[in-house]
């Protein structure tokens, strides 16, 4: 149940994210993440500006499944619908590993003042990365 008490805290997070044209455009986010119900429940708040210009906030809700050990992770920010579909997973030898509709992603890396997390999508019977997200801890 302890897997995401690394990511609690404050941190600054440089993303790289391809567009549909391939192209790799790159942001600078700050995310807070604290633990809700006991510490099942971890909300990530990220707030960010995107290379368009466009002001994002967002919110992770991860959350912890006792009976499976698993964690199930939504993700729900101000510039796209909502979607309560979360991505399941869990953690083995140190990396976070989750799958959902098309796509899946990793929590690796983890350290006191850093953890990557990377983001694939399916394309040309492969997965191919298409976000990637390099946390700095602020405190």
């Amino acid at each position: 149940m302890n897997d995401f008490d690394f990511l609690l805290g404050t941190w600054t997070v440089h993303n790289r994210k391809r567009g549909a044209d391939g192209v790799w455009q790159e942001f600078t986010a700050h995310v807070t993440a604290e633990p809700a119900l006991d510490g099942r429940v971890i909300l990530e708040h990220l707030e960010g500006v995107f290379p368009n210009g466009r002001h994002v906030k967002g919110l992770a809700v991860i959350a912890f499944d006792p009976a499976t050990h698993l964690w199930h992770h939504t993700w729900l920010d101000t510039q796209v619908s909502p979607d309560f579909t979360p991505v399941v997973g869990r953690f083995d030898n140190g990396t976070g590993t989750f799958h959902g509709p098309g796509l899946t992603f990793l929590w690796e890396n983890i350290k006191t003042d850093s953890v990557r997390w990377s983001q694939a999508i399916p394309a040309d019977n492969t997965w191919h990365t298409n976000w990637i997200m390099d946390y700095s801890r602020i405190q």
